[in-house]
């Protein structure tokens, strides 16, 4: 399995060097990080570290809702 930006069908497909992509802030926090499962059939997404966005501080914890057979929603969870 490999990771790409972009999709066949805007013809902008292109590889992503390496096995990872994180989501970052402004100031550089990790806010998620999405790997490629060892299985070669899933991922796995980590919530990093803690960061702010306006006033709101969050925490490392993920917060995971299906939205449906194909699809979950991913939040980082407020600071409590």
């Amino acid at each position: 399995m490999k990771i790409e930006t972009g999709h066949k069908v805007t013809a902008d497909a292109a590889p992503v060097a390496g096995d990872r992509v994180r989501f970052v802030t402004n100031d550089g926090r990790t806010i998620f990080e999405v790997t490629c499962g060892e299985d070669g059939h899933s991922i796995e997404v980590r919530g990093v570290e803690t960061f702010k966005v306006g006033k709101v501080v969050y925490d490392g914890c993920i917060e995971i809702r299906p939205q449906c057979a194909n699809a979950v929603w991913i939040q980082a969870r407020p600071y409590k």
